[in-house]
């Protein structure tokens, strides 16, 4: 009788058809592993320190997976590079076996311990107590944890050689941090356009020149930055702490055209400025000096009272920066609410992205038209091509029903915009106090024989306030 075969089946299949079971090899672990419980310093304190720093326990745990470290074997601990043991290093198991050092150690980069007593056996682990380390001088400049410098660990010297690692296990264990962390929440204000205001004060009753952007929580890193979950210490290897009587600056970009001061005060209605923690700001940024750590500050300023303030709808991204202090690089800043600073009792009326320099003949001129039943005050937004902080100035008050034209020149004048030619180029938005809806606005570039050639027009933002 001829037999039958089954041919290309699948194993799986086979099995169940036959009613039998397959047994599926589990992955062979390593032989050996290596955990680490990474010591993270402030790198400001780790340069006070001058590099000599205290390691907490469990730094490094050595697992044996399967056979075992013979009785006589090597065991060697590595640090990094530059650095070296400022403390006799030691290791506990949890077997009964004993780690005596011998060579390497304090001084030395590398410690060298012969196994006692016991083997180390399969399932036991040997750990790192703490110890000291000197010349730690890279960790002056932040390394987050998840560039750690590494430790290695290696067994060596085992009968059976099988038991012993072909190369070093290398973990991640040392990084620093910049050593202080700043929480932020922003406020939210609104620059009054309407009369008699006309966008040089925030809206309040009365409106002021003066108001809060935000405030501030500025205090010790506790945590890294990258995970949130490793510890950040002192070079006493205790939890990260700051002197409590540092400083730091508050820094941050904006549009703060029509704004003269910015100051630090301990109530949030501004009443209460901080000494020293007031500073002149620029169309672009502004800092505060001077800002006290562990308790929260809030952040004030002072508009001119006699120019157009911008709006910042995009909110403020701070930098913080020590102060008066030595034992922090910087701030970690957790930005809660950006805050944003908007107009009400007017608007922002797009004109176009087209306007040019003067030059051959030809002219750029801005045409208006209040289409409304009450008069408007006109301030021109503009952005050059090449960049830097918008420019603003007034054009003036336009009555219910009229319309003008406003030369290159003139724009430029109130503006502080230079366009050389007709190469250059701006965009231009008007701000409109009251009923901005009802302006309607447009570039035109004529040519030498008086031709309109180009006429710039931009849809209208949605009604504000």
């Amino acid at each position: 009788m001829r037999g039958s075969y089954v041919v290309g089946a699948s194993a799986v299949a086979l099995s169940a058809a036959l009613g039998v079971g397959l047994a599926w090899a589990a992955p062979v672990p390593a032989s050996r592993a290596v955990t680490t419980g990474i010591a993270d310093y402030n790198a400001a304190q780790v340069t006070t320190a001058n590099g000599i720093l205290t390691v907490p326990a469990g730094l490094a745990t050595y697992r044996v997976n399967r056979g075992s470290l013979e009785i006589n074997s090597r065991f060697t601990v590595t640090l990094p590079t530059n650095f070296a043991f400022s403390s006799q290093p030691s290791l506990s198991d949890t077997g009964t076996s004993t780690f005596t050092l011998l060579s390497g150690g304090i001084g030395a980069q590398s410690a060298t311990f012969v196994v006692g007593v016991t083997p180390l056996l399969s399932n036991q682990t040997a750990t790192l107590n703490s110890f000291a380390i000197s010349g730690a001088t890279a960790l002056e400049t932040p390394i987050p944890v998840v560039a750690a410098l590494p430790i290695t660990l290696q067994s060596t010297n085992n009968a059976e050689i099988d038991n012993n690692d072909a190369t070093p296990l290398t973990k991640g264990a040392f990084a620093s941090e910049p050593g202080a962390t700043a929480i932020f929440v922003g406020a939210i204000q609104f620059i009054d356009l309407s009369s008699p205001s006309l966008g040089d004060l925030f809206l309040s009753s009365p409106d002021t020149p003066t108001a809060v952007f935000g405030a501030t929580a500025i205090q010790a890193e506790t945590v890294d930055a990258a995970t949130s979950s490793v510890p950040v210490l002192s070079p006493s290897g205790a939890l990260n702490s700051l002197s409590t009587s540092d400083t730091a600056t508050f820094t941050t970009a904006g549009f703060f055209n029509g704004i003269e001061t910015a100051f630090a005060s301990t109530t949030s209605d501004c009443k209460s400025p901080i000494a020293g923690a007031t500073q002149a700001a620029t169309v672009s940024s502004l800092t505060i000096p001077d800002v006290p750590i562990n308790r929260e500050i809030f952040l004030c300023l002072t508009a001119t009272g006699t120019s157009l303030m911008s709006e910042n709808t995009q909110g403020f991204d701070p930098s913080i920066t020590p102060g008066t202090s030595t034992d922090f690089l910087g701030a970690r800043a957790i930005v809660e609410f950006p805050g944003i600073f908007t107009y009400t009792g007017g608007g922002i009326v797009n004109v176009t992205n087209f306007f040019t320099g003067d030059d051959s003949g030809y002219s750029s001129l801005l045409r208006v038209n209040n289409a409304g039943s009450e008069p408007v005050n006109v301030y021109a937004l503009v952005q050059p091509d090449t960049g830097g902080a918008p420019l603003t100035g007034s054009l003036g008050s336009l009555g219910a029903g009229v319309g003008t034209v406003f030369t290159e020149p003139q724009v430029a004048a109130v503006t502080g915009l230079n366009l050389a030619n007709s190469g250059q180029r701006s965009t231009v938005q008007l701000i409109i106090t009251g009923d901005f809806g009802a302006v309607a606005a447009s570039s035109l570039l004529v040519n030498p024989s008086g031709v309109v050639t180009n006429v710039g027009v931009q849809r209208n933002d949605e009604p504000k306030g």
